[in-house]
């Protein structure tokens, strides 16, 4: 009989425990124990695409890595703009809202995260690692001592990152946090239930483990503690469809009941053309030539893949395909689980990206750019 009693408890450690724990670990570094590195083709805008906007190259040290920023503007004294960019990508991938700040007079500070585009780390570390890179990004800042003042401004990744660095001494004056997230282990809850059902449940006190011996007590950053800690101007704008930080549940936008600090404004957004997690500032028709561009490329993808857009992996668009490396040759790696084994080869691909319209795709809303510059220059003045 006791023979039995471990014989079954042996099997409900490995079936209930162990296996749950090494798939979550597995799948946790599939995605972020890799690099994000710049890619070779770009649906929007890149720097030199637009003439007269010099940069320059700083380096600055987030834990063991050494990150590279670029400071636009240094002529510019409104104040300081910080961007923050999404996951996967890196400060290139937000062209168009620096070039956008420094015509109005403000210098914009961006930076590539660690194991991102020309920053150093083998891996992107984690969806808390964005605030502690946002924290060393403004250290470096603050020992310049340009004496302007500092607004944030991030997406997705760096929407967490903007808000959630309120938990440090920082002198901010406004945040606008674009789809953020309050809390990583939500995000990932919710991407794990996405993927294996109601059995991604299970992952959870695996994932939350994983990420207190990743980053210790950072692991529990919430940007809603930040904001509240804070008390400045926040604005939250969130998309009611957006499928990767979901509007009901992991976004910051979601908690509004918690949040006590009261300068903070929600924009909610529900039209098509700008509800999802990367059209926030795209305008109509930039959205709607984003659809058509994406179209071509799943007729591409289906053309040599035999991959349809229905079985393609949920990061195949123009958004998101340079990314999350469904380009470039190496299509078989990309930050979900699905592997490709055929390739576009790459004089398609080339053509392709040359008859894309890099400024018509970037084309920004600018109503909420306006809006958001009013903001800021509010907190600022």
């Amino acid at each position: 009989m006791k023979k039995h009693v471990l014989i079954f408890a042996g099997i409900f450690l490995v079936v209930f425990v162990v296996a749950p724990m090494i798939a979550t670990i597995t799948i946790y570094n599939h995605t972020f124990a890799r690099r994000a590195e710049s890619p070779q083709y770009r649906a929007f805008l890149r720097y030199g695409d637009v003439q007269g906007y010099e940069k320059q190259i700083v380096k600055f040290p987030s834990g063991q890595n050494a990150l590279t920023g670029y400071i636009y503007g240094m002529d510019n004294y409104k104040g300081l703009v910080v961007v923050a960019h999404s996951f996967g990508d890196g400060a290139e991938g937000y062209f168009g809202v620096i070039t956008f700040f420094v015509d109005r007079g403000w210098r914009v500070f961006t930076y590539d995260k660690t194991g991102s585009h020309n920053s150093e780390g083998s891996g992107t570390r984690g969806l808390v690692q964005s605030a502690l890179d946002l924290d060393a990004a403004l250290t470096f800042i603050a020992a310049q001592e340009w004496g302007l003042p500092i607004v944030l401004l991030g997406h997705s990744w760096g929407g967490f990152a903007s808000t959630a660095v309120l938990n440090f001494d920082h002198e901010i004056s406004a945040v606008v946090s674009l789809a953020g997230y309050n809390r990583p282990i939500q995000v990932l809850h919710d991407t794990s239930r996405r993927v294996l059902g109601r059995t991604g449940t299970l992952a959870y006190p695996y994932l939350w483990a994983y990420q207190r011996f990743l980053f210790g007590q950072d692991a529990g950053l919430s940007a809603v503690d930040g904001i509240n800690r804070s008390g400045i101007p926040v604005k939250i704008i969130h998309g009611t469809a957006d499928w990767l930080i979901l509007y009901d549940s992991a976004g910051i936008i979601a908690y509004r009941d918690s949040i006590t600090n009261p300068n903070v404004q929600f924009i909610t957004h529900d039209m098509p053309h700008n509800n999802c997690h990367m059209n926030l500032l795209m305008t109509k028709d930039a959205a709607a030539y984003a659809t058509e561009i994406d179209d071509a490329f799943f007729d591409l993808l289906y053309r040599y893949t035999g991959t349809r857009r229905e079985d393609a992996c949920i990061f195949a668009t123009v958004h998101f395909h340079h990314v999350h490396m469904v380009a470039n040759r190496n299509i078989t790696r990309c930050f979900c689980s699905q592997v490709y084994r055929d390739f576009i080869p790459d004089d398609v691909l080339s053509s392709f990206f040359a008859g894309v319209d890099r400024h018509r795709v970037s084309e920004l809303n600018l109503e909420l750019m306006n809006e958001i510059h009013a903001f800021f220059s509010a907190s600022v003045d």
